[in-house]
């Protein structure tokens, strides 16, 4: 047990194709990969997780030499080496397809669970959604009010996060629906795609914020001010650099970067900063007195509003919350 205590993960590692022990005959290949259960992909996991044999074989309740063996029927159903063993465990280039395969297999099987428990429950299925602040802000809590009097039982999850949360869900089929700005990752051939409503950006201040006393308000003065942006390298954020550079004035630099919109909402109650958000939500914070929207547009916005799902996954109970979503987009 002692000699394995210092075995730690190592990326990367340029293996040898040589090295492969995947049988020529695709068909012994299938037949290898029957052989691994869903144990051996949790093991997996969580060795990729845990970062060593020692930590995984103590998280997961197995001596470290029953996790070896788990380790090395692994390797030998795939036929390739996934670690090079030494001192320290170091990742080969099979090692990433294997991890994202496994995780795909054990979310589904975790879907799969949780669906059937809903069905005994009584209820025709689940559906996990996953909404930016627009879609909760506007379409999703009428779609949800529907489905909930109709008289067949649907049960919902839903998570708020921004756009590059929710496509990481997405991938790890932790949900099966994105309510978001849909942007070039929603047109995947494999994906099905459904604009509900285009929702303009909107510059929001604090309510006491000079700006909005001005009886011009101009993309120079708020040039002027502390900008709170988008993260780098998001739509949104270079709408707003376009939208400067269109106006002959520098992209401001950010005294904030953040795309929460609880964090933002506080800030710009506290200070002079100003914030772009998406309209529907300037709307309900303006309605309440948290915020003031200014007269400025942006000249380049993002996409709109609207619906992802994989194509493959359009089970009834995944179509009946699809049909309740758009018609709450008819009645905005």
């Amino acid at each position: 047990m002692m000699g394995f205590r210092g075995i730690m993960i190592q990326h990367p590692f340029r293996l040898d194709p040589s090295q492969s022990l995947m049988p020529a005959d695709p068909g012994q290949l299938a037949l290898n990969l029957r052989r691994l259960r869903l144990r051996h992909l949790e093991i997996l996991l969580a060795l990729d997780r845990h970062g060593s044999l020692t930590a995984t074989a103590d998280a997961m309740g197995v001596s470290q030499p029953a996790m070896s063996q788990w380790l090395a029927e692994i390797e030998a159903a795939l036929g390739v080496p996934l670690y090079l063993r030494g001192r320290q465990l170091q990742a080969t280039p099979y090692l990433p397809a294997a991890l994202r395969h496994a995780r795909h297999m054990v979310a589904d099987s975790n879907r799969l669970q949780l669906e059937l428990e809903s069905i005994a429950a009584g209820s025709m299925g689940l559906v996990r959604i996953g909404s930016m602040g627009v879609g909760t802000a506007t379409v999703l809590p009428r779609a949800l009010i529907d489905i909930r009097s109709q008289a067949e039982p649907l049960a919902i999850e839903v998570v708020e996060d921004i756009a590059a949360g929710l496509w990481a869900r997405f991938e790890r089929r932790e949900i099966e629906l994105i309510l978001c700005r849909l942007d070039e990752r929603a047109f995947a051939p494999h994906l099905r795609t459904e604009a509900l409503f285009k929702d303009p950006h909107c510059v929001v201040v604090g309510p006491a914020h000079p700006m909005l006393a001005a009886g011009k308000q101009t993309w120079a003065q708020a040039a002027l001010g502390p900008w709170i942006l988008p993260p780098r390298d998001t739509a949104l954020r270079r709408a707003i650099d376009s939208t400067f550079l269109d106006h002959g004035l520098p992209p401001p630099e950010p005294w904030l970067e953040t795309a929460s919109g609880t964090l933002i909402q506080q800030i710009l109650q506290r200070t002079e900063c100003l914030a772009v958000t998406s309209g529907a939500v300037a709307a309900r914070a303006e309605a309440a007195g948290l915020l003031g929207t200014l007269r400025l547009r942006l000249n380049h916005d993002v996409g709109p509003v609207g619906m992802v799902w994989d194509a493959q996954e359009e089970s009834p109970a995944l179509q009946r919350v699809l049909q309740a979503l758009r018609r709450s987009a008819r009645t905005r």
